[in-house]
C-alpha cells in the first residue's frame, strides 16, 4: 500500500486527475482503479468525483509508484511491425486515432499475449479509452493526449457515443428489429471466467439490433449496444437463440464454422461521436469479411 498526503499543490482536485498527473497514468487507468476500490481517502474508498482537501490521507492499493518503471521497458517491436499497424489508421487529427483493429489483435496485454494495441500506442505515449475483444475487428479509438482520453472516456461513460457492430449470427432472426434487454454478471466455471445472464444481481445491459439479411442458415445483424458490459453482444446474441458465429466460448460446437469463416463474426463497423465544435463525427471502416452477399 502506498499513503500520501494532500498538500495545497493539490487541494480541490478530484483524485482521478490527481492520480493522472501523480504517476503519470492515463485518464482511463485512474479511474479503473478508482472503481475497482483500489484507492481510499481518510480511509474511505473514493469516487471517481470526489475533491481533495489539505491534509486528506490517500491509501493506494496498487503499485502505480512502479508503473514509470515498467513503462520504459518497452516491448521489442521491429519498425516493420509498427509501420504495418499504424497502416490500419482510418481516421486521425491533432487530438485522436481511429483504427481498424484486425481480428486476432489483443487490445491490451496477458499471460499468453506477445505483443497487443496497447504496445504500440505506448511506443507514442497514447492512450488506450476503450477495448475490443481479440477477436472482435473494426474501430478502436486511440486519444494522443490526456485531455482528449480523458474527454472519450467521459463520452463513453456518459454513452453518448453511438457504436454500430456488425454480426453474423446462427439461425433465421424472425423480428427485423428490437431491443435486448438482460442483466449479465460474470461468473467463474472453474478455472475459466463467462459472462453469462443474472437477473438477480446482473448489471443493466441493453443492445439494439436490425436484421441486414437472412440467408438459409445465418442472420446478418446490426446491432447498437447502449450499455458497455464485458462480451456483452456475444452473449445477448446467445441469450436471444442466435449465438455468433465461432464463438465457441458462448456458442459451443454448433457455431463452429471456421472452414467458411476463420474468425469471430464480430465487427465494430462505425462510431459516431461528437468533435470539438459539437458536430457528429463519423468514423467508419470497410465491410468486415464475413460479410455475406
Amino acid at each position: 500500500m502506498l499513503s500520501i498526503i494532500v498538500s495545497d499543490e493539490h487541494n480541490s482536485q478530484r483524485i482521478d486527475k490527481f492520480l493522472c498527473k501523480k504517476f503519470d497514468i492515463s485518464f482511463s487507468l485512474s479511474q479503473k482503479i478508482i472503481r475497482e476500490k483500489k484507492v481510499k481517502i481518510n480511509n474511505k474508498k473514493a469516487q471517481i468525483s470526489d475533491k481533495l482537501n489539505i491534509g486528506d490521507q490517500i491509501s493506494i492499493f496498487e503499485k502505480l509508484n512502479l508503473r514509470k518503471q515498467n513503462l520504459l521497458s518497452k516491448p521489442n517491436i521491429s519498425i516493420e511491425k509498427q509501420k504495418k499497424f499504424w497502416q490500419n489508421i482510418i481516421f486521425e487529427d491533432e487530438n485522436i486515432i481511429a483504427i481498424d483493429k484486425p481480428s486476432g489483435l489483443a487490445t491490451q496485454g496477458g499471460s499468453l499475449i506477445d505483443i497487443s494495441v496497447d504496445d504500440y500506442v505506448k511506443l507514442k505515449k497514447y492512450h488506450l479509452v476503450h477495448r475490443l475483444d481479440k477477436d472482435t475487428s473494426g474501430v478502436l479509438l486511440i486519444a494522443k493526449n490526456n485531455h482528449s482520453s480523458e474527454l472519450l472516456v467521459e463520452a463513453f461513460k456518459n454513452k453518448t457515443i453511438r457504436k454500430t457492430y456488425i454480426a453474423l449470427v446462427l439461425g433465421h432472426v424472425k423480428k427485423n428489429f428490437g431491443t435486448i434487454d438482460i442483466p449479465l454478471a460474470k461468473q467463474m466455471l472453474g478455472k475459466n471466467e463467462k459472462v453469462q445472464a443474472d437477473f438477480e444481481f446482473g448489471k443493466k445491459a441493453i443492445t439494439n439490433y436490425r436484421v441486414i439479411k437472412n440467408f438459409n442458415d445465418f442472420t446478418q445483424l446490426e446491432l447498437n449496444p447502449i450499455t458497455g458490459r464485458t462480451h456483452q453482444l456475444r452473449v445477448h446474441c446467445k441469450e436471444i437463440g442466435h449465438p455468433i458465429l465461432n464463438d465457441i466460448k458462448y456458442g459451443g460446437k454448433k457455431v463452429d464454422f471456421k472452414n467458411i469463416f476463420p474468425r469471430l463474426c464480430l465487427h465494430s463497423f462505425k462510431i459516431e461521436i461528437l468533435n470539438y465544435r459539437q458536430q457528429t463525427l463519423v468514423i467508419e471502416t470497410r465491410p468486415p469479411n464475413f460479410t455475406l452477399k
